[in-house]
Protein backbone atom coordinates (compact mmCIF):
# COMPACT_ATOMS: atom_id res chain seq x y z
CA UNK A 1 0.00 0.00 0.00
CA UNK A 2 1.48 3.48 -1.05
CA UNK A 3 1.88 6.30 2.02
CA UNK A 4 1.12 8.68 -0.39
CA UNK A 5 -2.59 9.16 -0.04
CA UNK A 6 -2.50 8.90 3.34
CA UNK A 7 0.07 11.58 3.96
CA UNK A 8 -1.59 13.86 1.61
CA UNK A 9 -4.92 13.38 3.49
CA UNK A 10 -2.65 14.36 6.93
CA UNK A 11 -1.57 17.27 4.82
CA UNK A 12 -4.88 18.14 3.72
CA UNK A 13 -6.27 17.92 7.21
CA UNK A 14 -3.25 20.06 9.42
CA UNK A 15 -3.76 22.99 6.95
CA UNK A 16 -7.56 22.34 7.00
CA UNK A 17 -9.21 20.68 9.72
CA UNK A 18 -12.92 21.33 9.00
CA UNK A 19 -12.63 18.98 6.00
CA UNK A 20 -12.57 16.07 8.36
CA UNK A 21 -16.11 16.41 8.43
CA UNK A 22 -16.04 16.09 12.38
CA UNK A 23 -15.04 17.96 15.45
CA UNK A 24 -11.93 19.84 15.68
CA UNK A 25 -8.92 17.99 16.71
CA UNK A 26 -7.91 18.94 20.14
CA UNK A 27 -5.72 21.42 20.99
CA UNK A 28 -1.83 20.18 21.22
CA UNK A 29 -0.89 19.96 25.46
CA UNK A 30 0.51 23.23 26.39
CA UNK A 31 4.22 22.72 26.10
CA UNK A 32 4.53 19.79 23.35
CA UNK A 33 4.82 22.34 20.74
CA UNK A 34 7.99 25.17 20.85
CA UNK A 35 8.57 27.57 19.31
CA UNK A 36 12.68 28.82 17.90
CA UNK A 37 13.49 25.36 19.32
CA UNK A 38 14.92 22.11 17.21
CA UNK A 39 15.14 18.33 18.20
CA UNK A 40 18.66 16.83 17.16
CA UNK A 41 19.32 12.73 17.24
CA UNK A 42 17.17 9.62 16.23
CA UNK A 43 15.93 11.11 12.93
CA UNK A 44 14.40 8.16 11.20
CA UNK A 45 13.14 10.11 8.39
CA UNK A 46 13.75 13.80 6.75
CA UNK A 47 11.21 14.81 4.55
CA UNK A 48 10.77 18.27 1.85
CA UNK A 49 8.42 18.95 0.05
CA UNK A 50 4.47 18.82 0.89
CA UNK A 51 5.37 17.89 4.11
CA UNK A 52 8.32 20.78 4.94
CA UNK A 53 5.81 23.52 3.64
CA UNK A 54 4.59 24.73 7.32
CA UNK A 55 5.20 23.46 11.00
CA UNK A 56 1.54 21.71 10.76
CA UNK A 57 2.29 19.66 7.96
CA UNK A 58 5.48 18.15 9.53
CA UNK A 59 3.40 17.41 12.78
CA UNK A 60 0.73 15.63 10.53
CA UNK A 61 2.91 13.03 8.70
CA UNK A 62 4.56 12.65 12.45
CA UNK A 63 0.86 11.94 13.55
CA UNK A 64 0.82 8.82 10.67
CA UNK A 65 3.66 7.03 11.58
CA UNK A 66 4.06 4.90 14.28
CA UNK A 67 8.08 4.97 14.67
CA UNK A 68 7.57 9.46 15.20
CA UNK A 69 8.01 10.36 18.57
CA UNK A 70 8.41 14.12 17.99
CA UNK A 71 9.22 16.22 14.99
CA UNK A 72 11.18 19.64 14.50
CA UNK A 73 11.17 21.85 11.17
CA UNK A 74 13.15 24.33 10.32
CA UNK A 75 12.66 27.13 8.14
CA UNK A 76 14.67 27.10 4.66
CA UNK A 77 17.52 29.76 4.35
CA UNK A 78 20.44 30.79 2.61
CA UNK A 79 19.20 28.71 -0.31
CA UNK A 80 18.99 25.33 1.89
CA UNK A 81 14.75 24.63 1.67
CA UNK A 82 12.74 24.00 4.22
CA UNK A 83 12.80 20.53 5.85
CA UNK A 84 10.94 18.42 8.65
CA UNK A 85 12.69 15.91 10.32
CA UNK A 86 11.18 13.00 12.02
CA UNK A 87 12.45 11.84 15.37
CA UNK A 88 12.20 8.51 16.93
CA UNK A 89 13.19 9.58 20.60
CA UNK A 90 11.67 12.95 22.16
CA UNK A 91 14.95 14.15 22.57
CA UNK A 92 15.46 17.50 25.02
CA UNK A 93 15.10 20.62 22.52
CA UNK A 94 17.59 22.91 22.52
CA UNK A 95 17.25 26.95 21.24
CA UNK A 96 17.45 27.19 17.49
CA UNK A 97 15.89 30.44 15.82
CA UNK A 98 13.48 30.03 13.08
CA UNK A 99 12.46 26.04 14.13
CA UNK A 100 9.56 24.63 15.51
CA UNK A 101 9.56 21.30 17.55
CA UNK A 102 6.64 19.19 19.06
CA UNK A 103 5.90 15.79 20.47
CA UNK A 104 3.58 13.00 18.54
CA UNK A 105 -0.11 13.66 18.96
CA UNK A 106 0.43 9.79 20.66
CA UNK A 107 3.22 10.70 23.14
CA UNK A 108 1.51 14.05 24.16
CA UNK A 109 -1.42 12.41 24.87
CA UNK A 110 0.69 9.63 27.34
CA UNK A 111 2.31 12.56 29.21
CA UNK A 112 -1.60 14.13 29.95
CA UNK A 113 -2.68 10.98 31.23
CA UNK A 114 0.29 10.48 33.07
CA UNK A 115 -0.41 13.78 34.75
CA UNK A 116 -4.16 13.23 35.40
CA UNK A 117 -3.15 9.75 37.86
CA UNK A 118 -2.00 10.07 41.36
CA UNK A 119 1.43 9.27 41.62
CA UNK A 120 2.61 5.71 42.27
CA UNK A 121 4.21 4.31 45.47
CA UNK A 122 7.73 4.50 43.85
CA UNK A 123 6.92 8.03 42.50
CA UNK A 124 5.91 9.34 45.97
CA UNK A 125 8.92 7.89 47.40
CA UNK A 126 11.08 9.23 44.73
CA UNK A 127 9.24 12.64 45.02
CA UNK A 128 9.83 12.35 49.15
CA UNK A 129 13.31 11.97 48.60
CA UNK A 130 13.42 14.77 46.47
CA UNK A 131 11.77 17.00 49.47
CA UNK A 132 15.08 15.60 51.79
CA UNK A 133 12.73 13.42 53.43
CA UNK A 134 13.68 10.01 54.29
CA UNK A 135 12.05 6.91 54.34
CA UNK A 136 13.45 5.69 57.81
CA UNK A 137 12.11 6.52 60.79
CA UNK A 138 12.87 9.71 62.62
CA UNK A 139 15.13 8.93 65.64
CA UNK A 140 13.55 10.07 68.89
CA UNK A 141 14.40 13.50 70.39
CA UNK A 142 16.67 13.16 73.25
CA UNK A 143 15.87 15.10 76.69
CA UNK A 144 18.63 17.71 77.68
CA UNK A 145 17.64 16.91 81.49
Amino acid sequence: MSLVAPLLLALALAADPALAGGPEPAPAPAGSVLEDHARRGMTFARLDGLAAQSAPACAAVCATRDQCRAWTWRLGFSGRPARCDLHAVAATPAPTPGAVTGLSPALAARIEAAADRAPSARERAALRAADGETARTEAPELDGG
